[in-house]
């Protein structure tokens, strides 16, 4: 059975691949990697600065394919970490660890074993503050924009072994109780697991 899945995985990376318009992302992906759409939301807090510095911790509602083929539906716990520079006041790096199964054999000393999906994305963007949250918190209130793509130092486990290319737009807003709610949509490229 564990054959089976690995196997409608490859088809369904294919398929996807072909569904998103492949020659729209083919130049973006390198040789043996295929674009998967990305889409989802996710709702996440704005952490205490004074205890742990810039951090946001969530949730991620994310569909990778398109119909007919998608691929999976996860949800996946989501961290983020400032990484923000003098050139990039608004960034983060973003590892998110998902609720899946992924079958992984390691020989015969070991056989299968689960890996659980996850994806480190390097995140830059900008941050539109609409108001001060005076004199409720020191916070602010706004909106931005986000621009994603998988981290040089991928943590790729599961479905995102090997996924080193990709962009991912997310749009945002952030209130006065420190809630950030955002949705997002691009592509992944993904490479077929082995058989």
């Amino acid at each position: 059975m564990k054959h089976t899945i690995i196997k409608n995985i490859a088809h369904a990376v294919l398929g996807s691949a072909l569904l998103l318009g492949a020659s729209a992302y083919a130049e973006e992906c390198a040789t043996g990697s295929f674009p998967v759409a990305v889409k989802g939301n996710i709702i996440n807090n704005g952490q205490n600065a004074e205890e742990v510095g810039v951090s946001t911790l969530g949730v991620v509602k994310l569909k990778l394919g398109k119909r007919p083929n998608v691929l999976a539906r996860m949800k996946c716990g989501i961290i983020g970490v400032s990484a923000a520079t003098e050139a990039e006041p608004f960034a983060f790096t973003h590892t998110l660890s998902c609720n899946d199964d992924n079958a992984v054999y390691l020989g015969p000393d070991f056989g299968y074993q689960s890996a659980h999906s996850q994806l480190t994305l390097d995140t830059h963007g900008d941050l539109t503050i609409e108001g001060s949250c005076a004199p409720i918190s020191n916070g602010i209130y706004g909106s931005f924009v986000e621009y994603s793509s998988p981290s040089a130092s991928n943590t790729g486990r599961g479905l995102f072994t090997g996924v080193t290319e990709g962009e991912i737009v997310i749009e945002g807003d952030i209130n006065c109780l420190g809630s950030i709610d955002m949705t997002f949509q691009g592509y992944i490229c993904m490479t077929p697991p082995a058989q």
